[in-house]
């Protein structure tokens, strides 16, 4: 079981542990104390406890709380504890990490996904989720963001347009690969709130990271609209309270055929009343040096993206109370799009004018909780501002003077959660709550001269959305475990266009969706669990632009979609003499009436239904670890979607695939760790992957075939948890297989667009804490 970040002193601090199970217990008092609490023998963590009530160091509260019981408290760093058995049974010892915190990865079997809101252990979660530990993640994939994850996670997709333009998929879930109205099938959150709704993914950086939690499936009850394919969970390092730190990681980045790059991070700590009132800053700058060149206008490297900004975050604890408030600033500028054309040289095309893009991104956000023993309060509100423009060559063969297509999407979203949930690692919690919506989208558009282009049809769309959920998780029988749930959702939707002598029907709607879910576990024995689940998803509609062969686009509506999925599968749980962690997990889900963002014969963009569909996945995962020092991890996902229904106009029939996500998937992991005298340590890493092939999109000329490439990278750390320098190669072979099938609207009919992946980089670094 894992909470907050690490302390570096023993403060007393109130404790109030009701009578209760030893896994429960655990929890609580690591949320309290803002310390990681692990056990590794799930059997330990249906062991009665005692109440506990008074002031304390948290090796008083251990040391009582265990009091009587099979089993201790062993302490493995400043801030980390584990419960063993007592006598010891040969138990597994932790593997070492490169910072002074506990790892979440999925080998540990007490790590708590804290997505359910309920604080369900991870072996006990009746569903497919993926935990990442931010101390596995190097200094060049935090700054990767969410390329970094698709990398790790076979069931994890990206378009690959470039950073903080692209759309995410899981699990077989992709409507297109265009950005328009429609909202994103992905929830992706930070913490306790959501950062994005209709707008492409922000891409934040992962820099001082805890863990990044990816829930599969529709996840309509918990989170409500836009997560068809399910939930994407950054949680950030909390501010440590008690103890100063400063941190600092500089990364310099050598790439093959392509200009050179670099990272640099910088985080402070600051406990301003020590126990009561804290801060904690991080500031980050990166550069990825382009690797695409432009014949036409005669230039190389042309695609360099700069990404900086940082988070801030102040926490105040008035008593039992707990108040956080965070800003989050973010800017990615791309001087070029990041693509190629097939009959130039490798890495080439031609182009008149530069395509550049740019996301700004801002995120302010405020929550408070309280505990009252295993019962959890929490209210988090947030309010994004997010502007993403882009610009394409429209330029016509042989036309004497270049022409442009700009496009700019102004986005503001505020969100509110308040729920209270009781916490249970075995799956029988519960949760209650109400939240709030309300995003407003302005999309506007213009053609013409790079100088002086014409203003075309813009849009706004605003949706306001209210809802009330709930969940329940209970007993039937020994080791069976049922939880039910159900979130009543209702959507207002206005959307208008920009220019008013544009034609509208039904600017107005409002939508009310009851979205239920069901699952069941069972803990057939220790080692083995058997689970089923039921849930459902939606996407509320709104205003698109669409094509008019008799005259001007006009502005229509397109209506709301939704999915229900059913999973099932089997989980080996790991212990001490087996080391092994395995799951099986076989899925269907039905999709309808999708909505996709398209573009017209001209590569104009606009939104439409497109039909239903059906996808089946089968997904295997196993983590290994033959000795404390070394670990093996691998993973495969296989996908067959196809449409059930198919819109005329928009798809070829009703047989053809989903777009975007491919039909097979596999990656693998090797970790080897080994101390080298005192506190040196050396940490060495290789993974692989590959991605099958895919389609680019449903509509004739848009039937592409994409994917059908590997990728592979190797890293090393030497030196203590204090410092370090580390060596990491990405794409080793220097491949150029291609990841995505588009780069401009505008000709990616033609079928000869591609991006490649970036060539072999090396990147050299150093990382320090004071």
């Amino acid at each position: 079981m894992a909470a907050a970040a690490p302390v570096l002193a023993a403060p007393r601090m109130a404790v109030d542990l009701p009578a209760t199970r030893l896994g429960d217990a655990a929890i609580q008092l690591a949320q309290s104390a803002s310390v990681t609490i692990g056990m590794t023998d799930p059997a330990l963590a249906r062991l009665p406890t005692r109440a506990l009530h008074g002031h304390m160091t948290v090796d008083q509260a251990l040391s009582r709380l265990l009091r009587g019981l099979p089993a201790r408290a062993d302490r493995i760093d400043v801030a980390g504890w584990r419960i063993v058995p007592a006598p010891p049974a040969n138990p597994v010892a932790p593997r070492k990490a490169t910072t002074e915190t506990t790892r979440l990865s999925p080998e540990e079997g007490d790590i708590i996904v804290t997505g359910s809101k309920t604080g369900t252990r991870f072996d006990r979660y009746a569903g497919t989720a993926s935990v990442l530990s931010g101390a596995d993640l190097t200094l060049g994939e935090q700054g990767r963001g969410s390329d970094a994850l698709v990398e790790r996670l076979p069931t994890f997709a990206s378009t690959h347009l470039g950073s903080g333009r692209n759309k995410l998929f899981i699990r077989g879930v992709a409507d297109s690969s265009f950005n328009g109205p429609s909202q994103a099938v992905v929830g992706e959150y930070l913490g306790e709130v959501r950062l994005n709704y209709n707008a492409p993914d922000p891409d934040l950086s992962l820099y001082d990271v805890r863990a990044v939690e990816v829930i599969e499936g529709p996840q309509g009850t918990l989170y409500g609209a836009g997560a068809l394919g399910g939930v994407v969970r950054i949680v950030p390092e909390p501010v440590d309270l008690t103890a100063h730190e400063v941190r600092i990681g500089l990364d310099r980045e050598i790439t093959a055929h392509a200009g050179n790059g670099y990272d640099a991070v910088g985080l402070v700590n600051l406990p301003i009343v020590p126990s009561v009132v804290g801060l904690r800053a991080l500031a980050f700058t990166t550069m990825e040096g382009g690797y695409i060149d432009d014949a036409g206008r005669g230039l190389t490297n042309v695609n360099r993206t700069h990404k900086s900004g940082g988070r801030v975050t102040a926490d105040f604890r008035p008593g039992a109370w707990r108040v956080q408030l965070g800003l989050v600033l973010q800017n990615i500028d791309s001087a070029d799009g990041q693509y190629a054309v097939r009959g130039y040289a490798p890495l080439t095309r031609s182009n008149r004018v530069a395509q550049p893009f740019d996301n700004d991104y801002l995120l302010t956000h405020l929550t408070v909780a309280r505990d009252w023993g295993a019962t959890s309060f929490v209210s988090a509100g947030a309010f994004v501002r997010q502007r993403a423009s882009s610009r394409f060559d429209f330029t016509s063969n042989g036309a004497a003077s270049p022409r442009i297509f700009d496009q700019s999407n102004h986005i503001e979203l505020f969100t509110d959660e308040t729920r209270l949930s009781r916490l249970d690692s075995s799956g029988q919690g519960w949760v209650v709550g109400a939240s709030l919506l309300y995003d407003k989208e302005k999309l506007t558009r213009a053609i013409g001269a790079p100088a002086a282009p014409t203003r075309i049809l813009g849009l706004s769309n605003e949706v306001t959305e209210g809802a009330l959920f709930g969940e329940a998780g209970h007993q039937i029988l020994p080791g069976l475990v049922a939880t039910a749930g159900a979130r009543l959702e209702y959507a207002h939707l206005v959307g208008k266009p920009l220019d008013r002598a544009a034609r509208v029907g039904e600017p107005r709607r409002d939508e009310v969706a009851l979205l239920p879910s069901i699952s069941v576990s069972w803990q057939a024995d220790p080692q083995w669990m058997l689970f089923a689940r039921y849930q459902e998803g939606l996407r509320p509609g709104g205003l698109s632009v669409t094509p008019n062969p008799s005259g001007p686009p006009t502005a229509q509506r397109f209506h709301g979609d939704s999915l229900s999925s059913v999973e099932g599968g089997v989980k080996m749980l790991p212990d001490a003499s087996t080391r092994l962690r395995a799951a099986v997990t076989f899925s269907y889900s039905h999709w309808e009436n999708i909505q996709a963002d398209l573009v017209d014969m001209r590569g104009l963009p606009y939104t439409a239904n497109i039909g239903s569909g059906r996808i089946w996945g089968a997904e295997a995962s196993v983590d290994w670890r033959p000795t404390d020092n070394l670990s093996l991890t691998a993973a495969l996902f296989a996908n067959q979607s196809s449409l059930t229904y198919a819109e005329p106009g928009v798809t070829l029939d009703a047989s053809q695939e989903i777009p975007n996500v491919p039909h097979f998937g596999a990656s693998g992991r090797v970790h080897y760790h080994r101390p080298v005298g005192g506190r040196w340590q050396i940490d060495l890493d290789a993974s692989a992957r590959y991605t099958g092939h895919s389609r680019l999109g449903t509509k004739p000329d848009l039937y592409i075939e994409q994917g059908n490439y590997g990728q592979s990278s190797a890293s090393a750390r030497f030196g203590t948890p204090r410092w370090g320098l580390s060596l990491q190669m990405d794409n080793l072979l220097d491949q150029h297989g291609n990841m995505f099938a588009l780069g401009n609207p505008f000709g990616v009919s033609a079928g000869q667009q591609l991006v490649p992946q970036r060539p072999r980089t090396i990147r050299f670094g150093i990382d320090a804490r004071f």
